[in-house]
């Protein structure tokens, strides 16, 4: 057949109305199993594709939704963004991707382009998001969710994960395996999950009869070369037998740092992150860490954002998803007798990768 394939072809072939056809195509009630089955075999031998410009033309929407990462270089934002855009192929929608670099005023400017009628709603990847963003976002009828957000309370739909049990349990490894001086690295102090991951460290090392050791905590960036660098001070001045990071690229850095004072990992010293990120299983050793399911995060929070565009009143306004323990081989009994071999000085860090 030459052409582009009719609804009305389709319909003539199948032996239904047009009417029909439509239906199942769109995926609505009414049509039979053996008569959806049918319209489905006979679209596909004919190759029929639905018109999908006029389809969102006919229901006053665009067919594009917007996002807006935190940057375009983290693993973590990309890993996110392909299940966002995994999700709307299947929708058959398409996705506008702009990234705000942390910058409240970029944020806000992009949210205003956005809603000129350019998308039909908008994804955002932990973003500043103040107050006049969310006005904003609330003038324009805008359908968002967020997903994990900087504060927990953000008055919109949002995703997060369970950071609070995720780092017990990454925490409780290292206790179980007999680990008592443990050091942990905080994330950037302006979100919330950082401070609801130390609190699953510290109860794990309560709960344990662990005391914290304060000279043990430092806060950190979500960076390779914070990690490295916060990890050999501490090394150094306090010799820890393990480091549990708030992000992989932390933990990466601190594997490196301990190897780099001549400590072997995980012999002499061990570490856990939290993100399970591509590099997590490519590094050596393997990274033991909290897996955080991004790719199924952007899924979930896409289909969420659809159902919003579709009119339809979300369950909740708050959704959370779990965290997994991936075991892999940073992470070991401590040396006997507890306490970490004298580290030797330092050697250079190596270029390491970029921000989580």
């Amino acid at each position: 057949m030459t052409g582009r394939v009719t609804i009305a072809q389709v319909a003539e072939a199948a032996g239904v109305s047009a009417m029909t056809v439509s239906n199942v195509m769109n995926g609505k009630p009414g049509a039979s199993e053996e008569t959806r089955r049918r319209v489905m075999e006979v679209a596909g031998r004919l190759g029929y594709r639905p018109n999908v410009s006029a389809r969102n033309l006919k229901a006053g929407r665009t067919g594009l939704v917007g996002l807006i990462a935190l940057d375009l270089t983290s693993q973590y934002g990309l890993e996110i963004l392909r299940g966002v855009a995994d999700e709307l192929a299947s929708a058959e929608q398409e996705l506008l991707v702009n990234a705000s670099y942390h910058d409240a005023v970029r944020e806000k400017d992009r949210i205003e382009f956005l809603g000129r009628g350019l998308v039909d709603g908008v994804l955002m990847i932990a973003p500043v998001l103040e107050d006049e963003t969310v006005k904003l976002l609330r003038r324009q009828n805008l359908p968002c969710v967020v997903i994990d957000p900087r504060r927990m309370d953000v008055p919109l739909p949002r995703l997060t994960v369970d950071n609070y049990h995720g780092m017990r349990a990454g925490t409780q490894h290292l206790i179980d395996l007999g680990h008592t001086r443990i050091a942990y690295l905080r994330g950037e102090e302006d979100l919330e999950s950082t401070s609801i991951r130390f609190q699953g460290f510290e109860d794990a090392m309560r709960l344990a009869g662990l005391e914290v050791d304060e000279n043990l905590v430092a806060s950190c960036d979500f960076s390779y070369a914070c990690g490295f660098r916060t990890a050999t001070r501490l090394i150094t001045d306090h010799g820890p037998t393990a480091i549990v990071a708030g992000a992989d690229l932390m933990a990466l850095g601190s594997i490196d740092a301990a190897r780099a004072l001549g400590l072997n990992v995980p012999t002499d010293f061990s570490v856990v992150g939290f993100d399970d990120l591509p590099q997590a299983a490519q590094s050596f050793p393997g990274l033991t860490t909290v897996r955080q399911p991004l790719h199924d995060m952007g899924q979930k929070a896409a289909r969420a954002l659809l159902s919003l565009i579709e009119g339809q009143q979300l369950l909740m306004e708050h959704m959370e998803v779990g965290t997994d323990l991936v075991l892999r081989n940073s992470t070991a009994p401590p040396p006997p007798g507890g306490d970490a071999p004298a580290p030797r000085e330092a050697v250079p860090a190596r270029r390491g990768p970029g921000r989580a």
